[in-house]
């Protein structure tokens, strides 16, 4: 099973309406959002469990100037594919 693990910035909304914006609704519906905030900082740990190799998901993340990582985990291993 293989699990995607991306770190956004604050984005000024909410991060259930952000996502699906930004990822669609049916993507947006499989994240599963950490969020955490301090004084200077505000920002979430989002997963996609049992993710499928969706290269137009992995573009999205790419340009998204709010995404700080992106971690693939696939068969207890671990692949950074950005940044």
């Amino acid at each position: 099973m293989s699990k995607l693990i991306f770190t956004m910035k604050y984005a000024d909304k909410k991060w259930p309406v952000y996502l699906e914006e930004t990822f669609g609704k049916e993507t947006a519906e499989k994240c599963v959002v950490e969020s955490t905030q301090t004084a200077s900082v505000h920002e979430a740990r989002i997963h996609i469990m049992e993710y499928k190799n969706d290269e137009k998901l992995i573009q999205t993340l790419k340009s998204n100037e709010n995404v700080s990582s992106v971690i693939l985990v696939d068969s207890k291993e671990a692949f950074e594919t950005i940044k």
